[in-house]
């Protein structure tokens, strides 16, 4: 089956991905920092044998210390953990479904952290997988709630509705025209955070970014949705209309020409210099100047990363051999 990556969303010229994130404690136990590693198991032990016998054979279990180094990273590439939760791997544990779109972070920061993670604008979608997942180990689990606070959680920063939306946007136009301060000033003013997806936020590879919910407590589930996809789809259009603006720039033009050449040409390519010249290509993509599926460009940023491409040759590769392997991957993207 198809990684969640693989597949098409909405909007995906801009936005490479969406992610509902939702913390929940296990009533009885102590927060994950006080408990024991036995503990640790018993929980992921608990959550397996209720997605057994309710969802039979949808999802499967992985304890940390038993996944290779390589594979950790890689997980973490791939958004579905925090690089924290492979940071130290014993009472860990991860769950996910057969396409990885639903997934289980256990005994990171909270005992569960239940995650929806889909391709492109579908934060709808993302919230209703990770919201039915939710209630139904809420029905023998019992979550740690409070009338007054909502959802207990280890980081009182996280307490109300304990859920982090976010998206991932590609932004190369507004980069290059100096446009991410004053997005950044105006979306924090709506109750919002933009942050740098791989890198400082003035400054990330391959103008990605991360735009979320700060506030989860006093406002609902579907008002942080709805708040996050009307700010993402005005980020939307300011990228798309620089796009367009700036493909009438003859500088512009041969610095996309040049970037194509590279993807197109390479024999070794860094993951860093990929990301910056897959970027611009993204805006000759956009306006039709460039024939290669918007899709294809949106998986290579998973699958070009190095220890995603040491678990897909099934060894950790030599920095000289992996660049030389991304770069042959990505030519025939642009046969």
């Amino acid at each position: 089956m198809a990684k969640w990556y693989e597949l098409q969303g909405g909007e995906n010229d801009v936005v490479i991905s969406t992610k509902v994130a939702i913390a929940r404690n296990v009533k009885g136990y102590n927060f994950t920092n006080k408990l024991s590693v036995d503990e640790k198991y018993e929980i992921a032990d608990k959550t397996d044998a209720i997605l057994d016998k309710k969802l039979p054979g949808k999802f499967a279990t992985t304890p940390m210390n038993e996944v290779g180094r390589d594979l950790q990273i890689s997980l973490a590439e791939q958004s579905l953990v925090s690089p924290e939760f492979v940071s130290y791997a014993e009472g860990r544990t991860l769950v996910t479904s057969e396409d990885q779109s639903l997934s289980i972070m256990i005994c990171e920061e909270d005992h569960l952290k239940i995650q929806a993670l889909l391709p492109g604008l579908e934060l709808e979608k993302a919230y209703e997988l990770s919201n039915t997942l939710d209630n139904l180990l809420d029905e023998d689990l019992e979550f740690a709630f409070d009338k007054k606070l909502g959802y207990l959680t280890q980081c009182p920063t996280n307490i109300g509705t304990a859920m982090r939306a976010s998206v991932t946007l590609q932004l190369p136009a507004l980069s290059m025209r100096g446009q991410i301060p004053r997005l950044s000033s105006m979306v924090s003013k709506l109750g919002l955070v933009l942050t740098g997806a791989y890198g400082e936020a003035d400054n990330p590879v391959g103008s990605l970014f991360q735009l979320s919910n700060q506030v989860t407590l006093g406002i609902s589930e579907q008002a942080a949705i709805e708040n996050l996809k009307s700010i993402s789809l005005s980020v939307i259009e300011q990228e798309r209309a620089l796009r367009k603006d700036l493909m009438n720039s003859l500088k512009f033009q041969d610095v996309l020409w040049r970037s194509y050449g590279t993807l197109k040409n390479a024999r070794v390519i860094s993951f860093g210099e990929f990301m910056e010249a897959m970027a611009i290509v993204k805006i000759g993509a956009f306006t039709g100047e460039i024939n290669v599926p918007t899709e294809k460009l949106n998986e290579l940023i998973f699958s070009m990363q190095p220890a995603t491409l040491n678990v897909a040759f099934g060894q950790s590769l030599d920095r000289g051999i992996r660049d030389a392997k991304r770069a042959e991957a990505i030519r025939k993207v642009f046969e």
